[in-house]
């Protein structure tokens, strides 16, 4: 133990002898500018080449050309993710400008890292700081000073939209983007123990710099969930009203006003902290507020880094434990949860610090408008619903057969290092199938997609015939949340639901209704059910009743014509090793 002090203490030495004693670049500012993509990637560029505990890493390119890359810190100047983790270290990840108009993380990690280089923070013992200056590169190469309207500073913000107009942060599970594919390939080697994603909050108006949210308990592990909300958050929340900054949770309203009460917001796995929860790490948002000025809410935002970081210290041994124990208790978990819906009848309570909300005529409709007034600042007690509830349960199969022909899924399931084998032969397996009985689709685009949502299956028991290279998927893994969130239709964002199987809900052989006319009447002579539950379908169903079309299709749908791969789901469930 005293040469393990003597090597932690001679590595801050070396770390700190090397400083360089200048600002780093946003301290030079100060202002309402913030620094720019090229001013970040070069402060750490020029780091990693004078210090040898600090590294850069290249993960891929994002959609602009650009590299995905990771500025990671270390004491004891290790950079094996396996090795950290061996010498029981703990990893944090912070990822910055994901929203390039949200760039106070950006300055703020400049600020972290340099003061920490500079000798004026400590890096704690055992703790490696993982850094990625910008997600969004190709938003944050396209600044306008109309980007973020209303947004107190900075003055020329990036846009919300990469180079193919996609929000990153709806990205993480269809995975779309090569900024995602890169991120992906960055977060499964790293497998940080804490993820911090940096933004900035609109909405209401209220006294707080800083809000957070941290990933919803319930959807939780218990032990990750346990120390999340009994430990690690109270911590933090203490230690951010000493510094200054008291934090709230993220207003989520339910109506125009705060006052009114706010709900704990539901990340699923698409946001960057819905996919950090399915891996077991500890997640967490930090949400400056928009209408603070930007240099105060690059100081909150640095509060908030430096506080996390003294906290890991302390609960090093508590964060690690429980992730070691999620991970072996979800390979052996049975029911899993694929879809939540927010509880109502729990109901707690919190303080929070707001203004009033008033109502005046509008200027530009001439109809009441809401603000919010300065001059009427308020302390109040407030609902807060922080509980969600299962509302789509399953029981996981022994594994899943994807069939090759899925390359797309395949690859997404592959790049998150899902474990899976080959089918050696051509074989038929006794498998679970799904058929898709109703779904809703929406009516407009969302991130490049017209998402499924409401879907309802019905469960079938059939031999099935897979061919010699499809994949099997075991569900013995430390991923199943992963694969099982992406793999069962009904959940959230299930790739399903991301339109990735879209092909077999269309149906591909039809009939000529003239010449089925025929076929359609031996049909409902010969079975008799058929014919009983059709005519009911008649007698109840006047629109139904009054068209051919439909009646034709009712009977052929009902034959041994129609073809069995409509609405089936491709992916087979195993129930048992065979």
């Amino acid at each position: 133990m005293k040469n393990l002090n003597l090597l932690i203490l001679f590595s801050i030495t070396w770390l700190t002898s090397w400083s360089s004693t200048g600002d780093s670049p946003w301290e030079k500012y100060k202002t309402n500018r913030n620094i720019s993509y090229k001013e970040a990637i070069k402060f750490y560029h020029d780091l990693a080449a004078k210090n040898k505990l600090c590294r850069i890493f290249s993960y891929g390119n994002t959609d602009c050309g650009k590299p995905l890359e990771l500025f990671v810190i270390n004491a004891k100047g290790k950079f094996s993710p396996k090795e950290i983790k061996n010498d029981e270290g703990l990893i944090i990840l912070i990822n910055n400008g994901i929203h390039p108009g949200e760039p106070d993380g950006i300055d703020a990690s400049v600020l972290l890292t340099h003061n920490i280089i500079s000798g004026k923070l400590k890096l704690p013992e055992n703790i490696t700081i993982a850094i990625i200056p910008v997600y969004n590169i190709d938003g944050s190469l396209n600044t306008s000073k109309y980007s973020r309207e209303g947004q107190n500073g900075p003055e020329e913000p990036g846009f919300r939209g990469n180079a193919r107009n996609l929000d990153l942060n709806r990205d993480f599970i269809k995975c779309d983007s090569e900024n995602a594919k890169s991120f992906t390939k960055l977060y499964r080697t790293w497998d940080p123990d804490v993820f911090i994603d940096t933004h900035v909050s609109d909405g209401a108006d209220y006294q707080y710099v800083m809000t957070l949210i941290d990933s919803q308990k319930d959807k939780l592990s218990p032990a990750i969930s346990s120390t999340m909300t009994n430990l690690l958050k109270p911590m933090l929340y203490d230690k951010m009203k000493g510094k200054g900054f008291e934090m709230c949770p993220y207003v989520n309203i339910f109506g125009e006003s705060p006052e009114k009460g706010i709900a704990a917001f539901l990340e699923t796995p698409r946001f960057a902290t819905g996919y950090s929860a399915i891996y077991n790490a500890f997640p967490f948002v930090t949400e400056t507020h928009m209408l603070k000025p930007y240099p105060q809410r690059v100081e909150a935002t640095y509060a908030f880094l430096k506080t996390i970081l003294a906290t890991c210290y302390t609960l090093k041994g508590e964060i690690i434990t429980a992730r070691k124990k999620a991970k072996a208790e979800v390979k052996t978990q049975r029911k899993f949860t694929i879809e939540w819906e927010l509880d109502t009848n729990i109901v707690d309570s919190i303080s929070f610090k707001g203004y009033e909300a008033k109502s005046k005529k509008s200027e530009v409709t001439g109809l009441n408008r809401i603000y919010f007034s300065h001059e009427n600042p308020y302390t109040k007690t407030i609902p807060f619903q922080s509980s969600y509830k299962p509302a789509v349960e399953i029981e996981k199969p022994w594994g899943y057969i994807v069939p090759q022909a899925w390359k797309e899924v395949i690859d997404r399931l592959q790049l998150n290092n899902i474990k899976m084998t080959r089918l050696k032969n051509d074989s038929t397996i006794a498998s679970e199938i799904y058929y898709i009985r109703n779904y809703s689709t929406g009516k407009n685009p969302y991130e490049g997609h017209y998402v499924h949502t409401a879907v309802k299956v019905e469960k079938t028991n059939q031999e099935v015939h897979y061919f010699a290279g499809d994949y099997i998927i075991e569900t013995n893994q430390e991923c199943n949340r992963y694969i099982i969130e992406t793999l069962e239709p009904q959940a959230t964002d299930a790739f399903l639901n991301w339109n990735f199987f879209d092909s077999i809900l269309q149906q591909k052989e039809w009939f000529s209704d003239y010449i089925f006319e025929e076929e359609a009447a031996e049909i409902l002579k010969t079975n008799l059910q058929l014919k009983n539950d059709f005519e009911a379908k008649k007698a109840s169903d006047k629109i139904f009743a009054s068209d051919s079309w439909a009646m034709l299709t009712y009977v052929f749908q009902h034959s041994p014509w129609y073809e069995k791969g409509h609405l089936r789901y491709p992916i087979g469930r195993i129930v048992a090793n065979q």
